[in-house]
């Protein structure tokens, strides 16, 4: 479509809510200043916010391509008319963070899936993303939803479908689901009904907690002890799990940062709770600094992930996803070696150092498309093939872990537990992680991670978006900042993999390149495992990016 069309698309569905909200005072409210941003008003109705494998995300407002009462509705109305054409007697169980709009929004999908007879099961209190994962196998539920939009900035917000194996819809379930809503309109043929709702048992968060807690190495308390902690929830659902898991293994040595310990809908200390930026540490970093505490672990607001931070050589260092998910690794592996042939799960888009340490364990590495669904989806097979023991750990680089296939998604529980756990035993040893790390790297070789994100906003964004992934895919053949490209994979074709928008490129000095739009924002992610000079590569990088956004 045109960007004359899109616009009068935009206009249209625009005066069309603003007729039909005048009942609904805050969002008519909303819609009649947003009159006075054109562009803002057109990227809010230019399109339908995509409904794909993670659900939806999106920002919080008026309009089609924004998260709201009205799209949150008739998303919950697509799936039970999916719901009840596959299933006799359909149940789902439905979770929340703290984000803004999370507890209606969950209230709302509740009441809609009540209202066409599914049994809802309701957490009375914000949960995890995990807890829900467990949750919907514990109520043997056919499906689960989440409303987050995870670690993004806190003007997003998201809602998460879960199948009966506890990980995000993956195959032609999306789809299925996504036909049902598009027959729908956001005004009219939502069913809703409030009473009857079932409240999800507190013996559901015994048990996680109790689980969880079985998963610890073991360490001697003294040694557990000897570590001191700073923990922060990030105003996020982690907090009491957390709290509760720590305080089963002994650990006592630990202290909250308060300003971040309690929900805080509009993340006032971090605007933007995601534990892969130093940025969201600020706090957690003076905690640290005036307690002269070892490490920060830092849980993001739906607490599926974990990321850790500590003063190294008297400078703040954040961990990355990789690296973090390489010393757990390497961790474990001591501690109880892998048997020939167990499995390590891991993204794409996750580091290849981990390909090299599986030589010296003896453990298979198979890769995945970029979603923890991915690695879920392994898990789920292997439990209903009864082989969960050829299971070994499961990672990707957006500091997301799965320590033991007691559920089918990542979970930053279990992530801190192994991670305080990990860390202790380091210092009892007289080093840090960073020394640890530096130790696998001489040991591996040295591969720098660095992830990339250039943003881009509404329909002309998107287009760029396309043009560039189109150009690295047609016209970067040969070369790139000098270096020759020894080997090039476009995941569009025929890799084994279900097809996807990414392009990875092998150079001739050991680094590798993979290009991808996000599957969740308007942005493109560049991602770089540089085992030699990079320099030369950023720039023809950055010289692209730039040609494009100047057309």
């Amino acid at each position: 479509m045109e960007i004359e069309g899109i616009r009068e698309t935009a206009e249209n569905e625009y005066l069309r809510w603003l007729a039909n909200t005048v009942d609904d005072k805050t969002i008519h409210d909303e819609l009649i200043l947003l009159r006075q941003n054109p562009e803002e008003m057109e990227d809010s109705f230019y399109t339908h916010l995509s409904f794909g494998t993670s659900g939806m995300r999106g920002l919080i407002g008026p309009g089609t391509n924004r998260i709201n009462s009205y799209v949150i509705k008739r998303a919950t109305q697509g799936l039970a008319n999916y719901l009840n054409k596959e299933y006799k007697k359909p149940s789902v169980v439905i979770a929340c963070d703290s984000r803004r709009g999370s507890s209606l929004y969950a209230r709302q999908t509740a009441a809609v899936l009540k209202g066409n007879g599914i049994t809802a099961y309701l957490f009375d209190r914000i949960a995890p993303v995990s807890l829900l994962s467990y949750a919907i196998g514990y109520l043997g539920c056919d499906m689960g939803v989440m409303i987050t939009a995870s670690h993004n900035p806190n003007r997003y917000n998201g809602y998460k479908v879960y199948n009966q194996e506890g990980y995000q819809i993956v195959g032609d379930e999306p789809d299925k689901i996504l036909y049902e809503i598009e027959k729908l309109d956001y005004f009219k043929g939502i069913k809703y009904r409030e009473e009857g709702i079932k409240t999800v048992d507190f013996q559901v968060s015994e048990s996680f907690v109790e689980k969880i807690a079985s998963f610890s190495t073991g360490l001697d308390k003294d040694i557990l002890n000897g570590l001191k902690v700073v923990y922060t929830p990030l105003n996020g659902a982690g907090c009491r799990y957390v709290k509760d898991v720590l305080k089963k293994i002994g650990m006592e040595n630990y202290q909250i940062v308060k300003v971040q310990e309690e929900p805080d809908e509009n993340f006032t200390t971090c605007p933007v709770p995601n534990p892969e930026r130093i940025l969201a540490y600020d706090e957690a970093f003076k905690v640290l600094d005036t307690s002269k505490s070892d490490i920060i672990i830092a849980t993001d607001p739906d607490s599926d992930r974990i990321g850790a931070a500590i003063n190294h050589d008297g400078m703040r260092t954040l961990l990355s996803g990789n690296q973090l998910g390489i010393l757990i690794l390497d961790y474990i592996c001591h501690l109880k070696p892998p048997k020939p042939g167990q499995l390590v799960i891991k993204s794409i888009v996750t580091s290849p150092l981990i390909e090299k340490m599986a030589v010296k364990y003896g453990f298979k590495v198979i890769n995945t498309l970029t979603g923890f669904k991915y690695i879920g989806e392994i898990v789920s097979e292997l439990r209903k093939r009864n082989r969960l023991d050829e299971y070994y750990y499961g990672m990707e680089e957006s500091n997301g872990y799965l320590i033991s296939p007691f559920i089918c998604d990542k979970d930053g529980v279990s992530g801190s537990l192994i991670t305080v756990e990990m860390a202790a035993f380091h210092k009892s040893q007289g080093k840090d992680l960073i020394e640890r790390l530096d130790e696998i790297y001489e040991e591996f070789g040295v591969c720098i991670d660095k992830t990339r994100n250039y943003f881009f906003n509404g329909a002309a964004g998107k287009a760029k978006m396309d043009e560039i992934m189109d150009f690295f895919r047609s016209s970067v053949n040969d070369s790139i900042g000098g270096l020759t490209i020894t080997k090039k994979i476009d995941y569009m074709g025929e890799t084994g993999l279900p097809k996807s928008n990414v392009i990875e490129l092998d150079l001739e000095n050991g680094s590798r390149l993979i290009i991808r739009p996000s599957g969740t924002e308007s942005k493109l992610k560049i991602y770089s495992f540089e085992t030699g000079d990079f320099s030369n590569v950023e720039n023809d990088i950055v010289g692209i990016i730039e040609k494009y956004k100047a057309l």
